[in-house]
């Protein structure tokens, strides 16, 4: 027998096992609020403790300007991103802007939290039961490059078995190397 309960905004499952005893087994990974991964990401921090973590970072031959450019035209990450299937927005990124997109047939909904141009870029993020923190780092180098390093978090009811860190990890390598292509192509 297993029952469905929502407490403080979280889906939670419950197993009963062995009525005799009247024991119980929770399975939640529900994580932090939406509100707590928002301040997060507001300062460009990710869920450090979230069952899904990714870390990664490119050299891009372009200037950040131009990479960045690339990443706050969202309605365009479907032409050089083809993991992306379509996105929704009014107009470039900006804080406080939402966005509906779709990656891998799965909807995401999204808001940026932090904006600060052509140096860092982070936005929060919820699917079904998915909750992510999604955090973009531009540094500029020496001959018009750019060091980019994306982080990433993701929690929410066994998000750690429907999606772990290693299938995270694949698609946001796969995002960089787009973004690289991309972003150091001549016009």
């Amino acid at each position: 027998m297993s029952l469905l309960e929502r407490r403080g905004g979280c889906l939670r499952i419950v197993l009963s096992v062995a009525l005799v005893v009247g024991s119980a087994i929770v399975a939640s990974g529900c994580g932090d609020s939406m509100a707590t991964l928002s301040r997060l990401a507001a300062k460009g921090s990710i869920h450090e403790e979230a069952p899904v973590t990714t870390r990664l970072e490119v050299r891009i031959i372009a200037p950040p300007a131009k990479v960045w450019a690339l990443l706050v035209d969202a309605s365009s990450w479907p032409k050089w991103q083809q993991g992306i299937d379509s996105v929704s927005v009014a107009g470039p990124l900006q804080r406080g802007t939402g966005f509906t997109w779709v990656a891998g047939g799965t909807t995401i909904h999204s808001q940026v939290q932090l904006f600060e141009p052509e140096r860092r870029l982070s936005w929060t993020g919820t699917a079904m039961t998915a909750k992510a923190v999604h955090v973009w780092e531009l540094k500029a180098l020496p001959g018009d490059q750019t060091l980019v390093v994306m982080r990433e978090s993701m929690d929410g009811l066994l998000m750690a078995k429907m999606y772990p860190s290693a299938k995270l990890e694949a698609a946001d390598r796969a995002w960089l190397a787009s973004l690289k292509l991309a972003a150091e192509q001549k016009p």
